[in-house]
């Protein structure tokens, strides 16, 4: 087994190597490269979502919807053989968070957008592509190995895996001269770690952990990185630095060679680290077959983490198809309130559905408080930020608006020309300080027929919607209305 290096020793090797001064040009030069202010941004959007109160999942619901691209690949994630049963017919995020877990989601959509951000820069070089191939592979395996092993929370042990080689990846993607010279260096016979630091200032596995500080990324994740010693691990975390390392050096077999995987080495691999993952070594060795032959021949997680070249194109051609969104959503939902959902996660999923599957600007729910005589938003979305609708409450008095028109006369309401001045009168003011679009209010009500809420959303265009799409949003609005009623 490796034993682990002292990082700092390394680092000090080359004149002029403070690891402060060598990670700001390090991290300027990502900046210079395109992509990652907003990555950089996004990262720490995660993080704050993850270190919230699991309680509110919201936050992260929003930091992953917010990019389409990303959205997808947990959506398809959650319904990958990994996770089945559990994970058959996830349409949402929000429904994702629940099946899988917070902190699940979390981590994964953490490592997507990191390795993700990999494949949207352009290189010239076949030993970078190599890199992420490598990276993509591993977490392949590692997913393979804790599905075998039955570990809970093993989503973790993906992200450590695909992050491992880090400091590799910035490396030869951001730094293609400095990376080349250090090909040429361990080409030329030179140490990689020696190379690195004379070349960089520090070495590879240096450059991954700075940069995840930096970014401020879970201690748990920057610790596989930093060793390479099962027996260094913190009590309690050996089972994810040996996922780590089996992964790692099991894609290394595959990536390095190009070849099938060497029968007498993996065999030794699985043996090391089998015993900290419970895993016979044959049950290993299944694993990591599974794994490498599924993704070299049709990528579960190449094809799920590998950014598209023109993101925009990618955006565009999700929302196609609208109605069939939609749908798939309802059934969603339906499955989520079979599984037991509480009422305030059916909200969450309706609006989630209604709002990408329809491009609307926001949508509310808005639940009566009988003993205040009001209606509260309990869940709410928006395409803006703030969200005026947070907190908002309506008054439960009769009104002439045509919210309490709705919810009076129990009468759907789809307004598709907002500038008629006929009906502009009517308008409730919060409906009004969002602009003149397109908006629906379905009104909701209880056994005895009384009223008990109101679906609202509002279009962020002027475009109309089907008659189709109305009754699918009248569906999604039954399906709340349903779980309201029940308590």
């Amino acid at each position: 087994m490796h034993m682990t290096r002292d990082t700092a020793d390394v680092a000090q090797t080359p004149p002029g190597g403070d690891a402060a001064a060598v990670t700001a040009r390090i991290m300027q030069r990502m900046g210079e490269g395109g992509g990652f202010p907003a990555l950089d941004q996004s990262v720490a959007t995660i993080m704050d979502a993850l270190e919230r109160s699991v309680d509110d999942t919201t936050p992260l619901v929003d930091a992953v919807l917010a990019d389409v691209s990303l959205t997808q690949k947990v959506l398809r994630l959650a319904n990958s053989a990994m996770y089945a049963p559990i994970g058959q017919g996830v349409a949402t995020v929000s429904h994702a968070v629940q099946v899988l877990g917070y902190e699940a989601v979390g981590h994964l959509a953490l490592g997507v957008k990191l390795i993700g951000a990999m494949g949207q820069v352009a290189s010239e070089s076949r030993s970078a592509e190599r890199e992420l191939a490598h990276s993509l592979l591993a977490g392949s395996v590692a997913g393979s190995v804790v599905a075998m092993a039955g570990i809970r929370n093993g989503e973790m042990g993906i992200v450590c895996a695909l992050l491992h080689r880090m400091g590799r990846l910035l490396a030869s993607f951001y730094m293609p001269d400095e990376w080349q010279r250090i090909r040429q260096a361990v080409a030329s016979g030179e140490d990689e770690d020696v190379a690195a630091a004379r070349i960089l200032g520090m070495t590879l596995q240096d450059v991954g952990v700075n940069v995840a500080r930096q970014w401020r990324l879970p201690a748990r994740i920057v610790n596989t990185m930093a060793t390479e010693d099962v027996a260094a691990a913190a009590q309690g975390e050996e089972w994810l630095l040996a996922v780590t390392l089996f992964s790692d050096r099991s894609a290394d077999l595959v990536v390095s060679s190009q070849q099938e995987i060497s029968e007498e080495r993996l065999t030794v691999l699985a043996a090391e680290f089998g015993p900290a993952l419970g895993l016979e070594t044959d049950e290993m060795v299944k694993a990591a077959r599974a794994a490498t032959d599924e993704a070299t021949s049709e990528p579960m997680l190449a094809a799920i983490l590998v950014e598209p070249r023109h993101p925009p194109v990618a955006a565009q051609a999700a929302k196609t198809d609208p109605l069939a969104r939609l749908k798939a959503g309802v059934q969603d939902l339906r499955q989520a309130l079979a599984e037991g959902e509480s009422s305030l996660e059916a909200q969450r999923i309706a609006l989630e559905v209604a709002l990408t599957a329809l491009d609307l600007g926001r949508a509310a729910v808005f639940v009566l408080d009988a003993g205040k005589q009001i209606y509260r938003v309990t869940a709410t979305r928006s395409s803006r930020k703030p969200n005026r609708l947070e907190d908002f409450t309506l008054a439960a008095k009769a009104g002439s608006d045509l919210a309490h028109i709705a919810l009076a006369r129990k009468l759907d309401i789809y307004i598709d020309n907002p500038r008629d001045p006929k009906i502009a009168p009517h308008f409730p003011d919060w409906v009004l300080a969002y602009g003149l679009h397109p908006f629906f209010l379905l009104p909701m009500t209880g056994t005895e027929g009384n009223p008990l809420g109101l679906f609202y959303g509002q279009q962020q265009n002027d475009s109309k919607l089907s008659k189709e799409a109305l009754g699918q949003l009248a569906v999604l609005r039954d399906l709340v209305q349903q779980r309201l009623r029940s308590g």
